[in-house]
């Protein structure tokens, strides 16, 4: 059943960039374990080619601790797992050219695009927050890291520096990718809605409407009555009329009835509220001349919502209202029944009747005191009438799930 609440399934904007931030992260991951591991072959195929199958433990070891922090980094990624794949993964790029190169200087230029891999590796670092362009920073720092470590091998070999091409264009692309996110998380910022202030917006909208629907509902129950039975009434108005009145003025000033509540909470079994207020209100009609028969539990309220109990109280008033004040005779007939899933009351009289098609629209009791009282907890309104064949009203109210089966339904 429907809280009135807009349920939008969407993510919020915040969690929507994210999300796509760490797929893109996710991704460059996934290509450097990609590279690493095509590495290998290339590296044992070049240096079985040259006849130097002796050396190869060095440069394996080298791929496979790049391996290892970059899998870290993938499962766990965090500032400080990035910058151990940054500290530990340069170093693994330093011995892994040292490895590969000494003495075998004859490799180059030949292996100059196998031994800048790791180096293109290292640009492809990502970030741990949901905005792209820190990714950025983090890729710049990789890819110099990546240059200083492949420098120092060359040096410390004897060697003049060679860089290749390769990392430097892995870093075009990956800052190119992570700008364009950032461009269009900017662009989409202006162009969709914030649900989470979408929701809170539906929730003011609907708080509204339910306050002015009570009000409605009030003023018909309280003042328009008191102010039918002014005119229609006695010239002197007895102690009770005017003890009514009051209470009617009191209600008026509980603001605290046109309040919405957020949640459906039950009243308890033993709560005495609504058979009292019932006892209470039928009192009042029979003092006021009209006989009601009541057939059924008056105090059903296990399960009930604070909202349904208010809005059974409500409804009933004003069908007892209307058979008092329209139906021309002064009985009437209330009948509880109750299922599994819901409570319902049917107001009956025997009275004059009336064709509820040519009821005007700015008749208050049956749309506002009725249909949308009940309606606004969930229920449901049946009117059965015609002219000189009296009235029947109907409305039935929803139960909260028995705390048994709830749990059952969960399991």
């Amino acid at each position: 059943m429907s809280d009135g609440v807009a349920r939008v399934p969407v993510l919020p904007r915040g969690v929507a960039a994210g999300v796509s931030v760490n797929a893109v992260v996710r991704s460059g991951h996934a290509v450097a374990g990609i590279i690493l591991l095509v590495c290998v072959p290339g590296v044992v195929a070049i240096l079985v080619r040259f006849r130097y199958d002796d050396d190869l433990p060095g440069p394996l070891l080298a791929l496979g601790l790049m391996l290892g922090v970059l899998a870290l980094a993938a499962f766990r990624t965090s500032v400080a797992t990035l910058a151990i794949y940054l500290a530990v993964g340069s170093i693994a790029n330093y011995l892994f050219v040292l490895a590969s190169l000494a003495g075998h200087h004859e490799l180059l230029p030949t292996a100059l695009v196998l031994i800048n891999r790791p180096e293109s590796v290292l640009v492809l670092v990502g970030t741990a927050g949901r905005r792209p362009l820190p990714a950025i920073a983090w890729g710049i720092g990789g890819f110099l890291l990546g240059i200083v470590g492949t420098g120092l091998a060359e040096l410390q070999l004897g060697l003049a520096p060679q860089f290749g091409n390769g990392p430097a264009i892995t870093l075009a692309n990956y800052c190119a990718i992570y700008l364009g996110l950032s461009l269009v998380q900017r662009t989409q910022r202006k162009r969709v809605p914030d649900f989470l202030q979408l929701r809170g917006e539906t929730r003011r909208i609907e708080a509204a409407r339910t306050t002015e629907q009570r009000t409605v509902a009030l003023l018909h129950d309280t003042v328009l009555n008191d102010l039918a039975l002014v005119i229609n009434g006695p010239d002197t108005l007895d102690g009770r009329t005017v003890e009514r009145m009051r209470k009617d003025v009191a209600t008026l000033a509980g603001a605290h009835l046109l309040v919405p509540r957020e949640r459906a909470a039950a009243v308890a079994a033993s709560d005495g509220s609504l058979r009292n207020q019932m006892t209470q209100m039928v009192s009042d009609f029979q003092w006021r001349g009209l006989s009601v028969e009541f057939t059924g539990d008056t105090g059903t309220v296990a399960r009930m919502t604070e909202a349904a109990v208010t809005a059974a109280v409500g409804a009933l008033g004003a069908c007892l209202e209307n058979v008092l004040a329209h139906s021309g005779v002064a009985a009437a007939e209330i009948v509880v029944s109750t299922t599994d899933e819901s409570v319902t009351w049917t107001v009956n009289d025997a009275g004059a009747g009336f064709d509820p098609a040519t009821v005007p629209s700015d008749r208050l009791g049956l749309r506002s005191s009725i249909f949308r009282r009940v309606e606004s907890a969930g229920g449901t309104v049946k009117v059965w009438s015609a002219p000189g064949s009296g009235t029947s009203v109907l409305f039935t109210l929803p139960l909260l799930p028995e705390p048994a089966r709830a749990e059952g339904a969960q399991s």
